[in-house]
């Protein structure tokens, strides 16, 4: 009886977010910004004129438009050795937790935290994120906490963090999920594949903080559904070893947009989702063509896909943490129901719902 008590507790729990911390860091480099800095860097490449020539047209595709993103690493393309990216990924993790902290402390955020959950997939520390965490805010941090790193999830991993975060169990009353993302700490300028350089002129840095409480106020935001689907193509995004550390890889360049949609698509019928049934949609940002081929097949007004399109021209995309900054900007623009969705890696497709409480 008292274990039937206990498993009705836990699944009967509401989980709510009660804040979203999304600061802006690093340095603004546009598309016209970042193809300047590149081009000397693709013309010393080891190839033939013809094929460096396509190589150069195909980056300049890559960076049409009015688009910016914000870098944490300085010396992003100077990066010649396996303790060089390393290190870079370090002291943009630093300042991205520092950054945090400063958000977390105009909150009234909890005396404490329950858990700790720390997600990045562009890196890897020891001790990882959520121990330095512990460390650097005792005064936050219970030392019995429970302390997670979540690794490699790609750009599903805020969303992958809000579901584990929302399914713990009642003893971790107030959650902190924390996404760090650095993909230009894994920045190869020597490299002569295309789907390295459709990383670097697609991803930017950034981070973001949610703090999650099973206790309900007026304008938290309750997750209500949680959704996820792994469609069996581990080898379509990937990290590949380069010259001195990962960079990032697609198996299938030619056909990758396509299979990316008709993986989502697939999850998307998985889900049982209804057209056009929530008033605000943050959708990971993975590229404008697929923004609009979801909002299509969702039923998705163009004034509801904005915000996912405003955070890609401003940050592109920023891995895990883009989707925690858009549910921050539609939860602040007093939005009721929100749903969102996030792909990436393995491939996999995760999603969610939930409503503001009045």
């Amino acid at each position: 009886m008292a274990f039937f008590r206990l498993w009705h507790l836990w699944h009967s729990m509401g989980r709510y977010v009660r804040a979203i911390f999304a600061p802006v860091m690093g340095v603004e480099w546009t598309n016209e910004a970042l193809l300047e800095a590149l081009l000397p860097h693709l013309r010393v490449l080891p190839l033939e004129g013809s094929e460096r020539l396509s190589l150069e047209n195909f980056v300049r595709l890559l960076l049409i438009g009015l688009r910016s993103r914000r870098i944490l690493c300085p010396d992003f393309l100077e990066l010649r050795s396996f303790s060089d990216h390393a290190a870079a990924f370090e002291t943009a993790v630093t300042e991205a937790l520092r950054a945090l902290r400063r958000e977390l402390e105009q909150t009234d955020a909890p005396g404490v935290f329950d858990a700790v959950i720390a997600i990045s997939s562009t890196g890897n520390l020891l001790p990882g994120m959520a121990d330095r965490l512990a460390e650097a805010w005792s005064d936050r941090v219970r030392p019995e906490a429970l302390l997670v790193d979540v690794n490699n999830g790609g750009c599903t991993s805020g969303a992958r963090g809000l579901r584990l975060a929302s399914r713990l169990g009642p003893e971790y009353k107030n959650v902190l999920l924390v996404v760090v993302e650095v993909p230009t700490s894994l920045t190869d300028p020597c490299s002569t594949d295309r789907a390295n350089w459709q990383g670097l002129c697609t991803f930017g840095d950034g981070a973001a903080a949610v703090w999650l409480s099973d206790e309900p106020a007026p304008g938290a935001l309750e997750i209500a559904q949680v959704y996820s689907w792994h469609s069996g193509l581990p080898e379509l995004i990937r990290w590949r070893y380069g010259s001195n550390y990962y960079r990032f890889d697609v198996s299938d360049l030619g056909g990758f947009e396509q299979k990316v949609r008709n993986a989502v698509f697939a999850a998307i019928g998985h889900f049982g989702w209804e057209r056009g049934k929530a008033d605000a949609w943050a959708l990971h940002p993975a590229g404008m063509m697929l923004l609009l081929s979801l909002a299509k097949k969702l039923g998705i007004e163009r004034q509801a896909l904005e915000p996912s399109i405003r955070h890609f021209r401003r940050f592109s995309n920023m891995s895990g943490a883009s989707l925690l900054h858009i549910l921050r900007d539609l939860w602040i623009s007093n939005a009721k129901d929100l749903r969102w969705l996030a792909m990436g890696a393995g491939f996999h497709v995760e999603a969610g719902g939930g409503k503001v409480i009045e």
